[in-house]
């Protein structure tokens, strides 16, 4: 089994910034969840961990893979979009993430 250890302070800048892709402040997240915002901030910031039950809601209302919080690995499709960027340089990437960050706009929106 492989070893995997728990970096606190990523996974709160992991969850911290599907917060904001999805345009919700610390607040409307905290409440959504039934956490305080001060919880919600020592989360964020890496201090604090959750309780399962409001890990798994937090996943659900972000649409975060647990395994991807937790440590940073992406999975299936997700992986293979990594992979296909993995050598490319900055500008095909600006043009890339433009392209998608469009795409879901548009698909958002409907």
């Amino acid at each position: 089994m492989e070893n995997y250890t728990l970096d606190k302070e990523n996974m709160g800048l992991r969850i911290r910034t599907a917060r904001e892709r999805k345009g919700w402040t610390r607040e409307e997240l905290a409440e959504k969840l039934g956490v305080s915002v001060n919880s919600m901030a020592c989360v964020e910031l890496g201090k604090n961990g959750m309780r399962l039950d409001n890990f798994r809601k937090l996943c659900s209302l972000l649409n975060l893979n647990a395994d991807y919080v937790l440590f940073g690995e992406a999975e299936g499709t997700a992986k293979e979009i990594s992979a296909l960027l993995r050598d490319r340089d900055e500008k095909t990437l600006c043009i890339v993430e433009s392209t998608v960050r469009a795409m879901l706009e548009a698909m958002d929106a409907n």
